[in-house]
């Protein structure tokens, strides 16, 4: 199934998908860390670690890899939440070296929304402001498979 919308490299990055189950439970699996690691990446279980502080302004952090040397993921700060409806948060890509120093991509911006329909959910998804079209692609494929994965995830 092919969840992207968007054409690869395209700002801003869509994403929609049909899951088979309510928007409270689809949400949740969006703020509940231990299910985030479940499907949140490129793979199944590939996450680290995975920190949420579920209020407007509560920050985020996901590690897809970690070693003596430095640590790579993904974090930001919840802009809007709605239960059951909607998530809005900004979106880094950050590697923290064992000396503290930090790199990070400039903030972009996710949007979600959780729709009933039928017996399930319609969820989409705007990534926007990502400032390049690499990272755009990398995004778009990131967000295929972790759609992809969600599926099991609420299985």
């Amino acid at each position: 199934m092919e969840f992207v919308q968007s054409a690869p490299g395209d700002d801003p990055i869509v994403v929609e998908g049909y899951f088979a189950a309510s928007p409270a439970r689809v949400f949740h699996a969006w703020t509940d860390p231990d299910i985030v690691m479940k499907w949140f990446g490129q793979a199944p279980d590939s996450l680290h670690a995975a920190t949420i502080d579920l209020r407007p302004g509560g920050a985020w952090r996901f590690v897809k890899s970690s070693d003596a040397e430095k640590s790579v993921g993904f974090e930001g700060q919840y802009l809007e939440i709605v239960p059951g409806k909607r998530l809005v948060f900004s979106w880094a890509h950050v590697i923290t070296h064992a000396n503290g120093e930090r790199e990070a991509t400039p903030y972009s911006r996710v949007e979600v929304s959780f729709t009933p329909r039928g017996k399930g959910t319609f969820v989409r998804l705007v990534h926007s402001a990502v400032r390049s079209e690499d990272a755009r692609q990398g995004i778009g494929r990131g967000w295929e498979a972790a759609f992809g994965f969600l599926t099991g995830a609420l299985g």
